[in-house]
């Protein structure tokens, strides 16, 4: 794995440990969808509240680019980068909190 991937999936990781660490009930878990072993590698987020999925983010490690993703009722904006849209759903759980 690159640099650039391994930072990016620390980031991501901070980021979602920020956003469990703000809401006791909440909790996620990345798995890796798919890779071909070369350059491309996309990486799906679950999230959940209370054992219920409320999120799925689907985004390739690479590059950071977002393909596809929900998250309660924070507005889909796509094409979008991983950083903003966790982000985003940060400020969510703020503005809800």
């Amino acid at each position: 794995m690159g640099e650039i991937a391994e930072e990016t999936r620390n980031m991501v990781r901070g980021l979602l440990t920020k956003l469990s660490d703000m809401r006791a009930d909440l909790t996620w878990k990345i798995n890796n969808t798919y890779s071909n072993g070369i350059d491309n590698t996309v990486l799906e987020i679950l999230i959940f509240e209370s054992n219920h999925q409320t999120g799925r983010i689907a985004f390739q490690l690479e590059d950071g680019h977002v393909i596809n993703y929900r998250y309660k009722e924070v507005e889909k904006q796509l094409p979008a980068q991983i950083m903003d849209v966790l982000l985003d759903v940060i400020s969510f759980e703020m503005t809800v909190a």
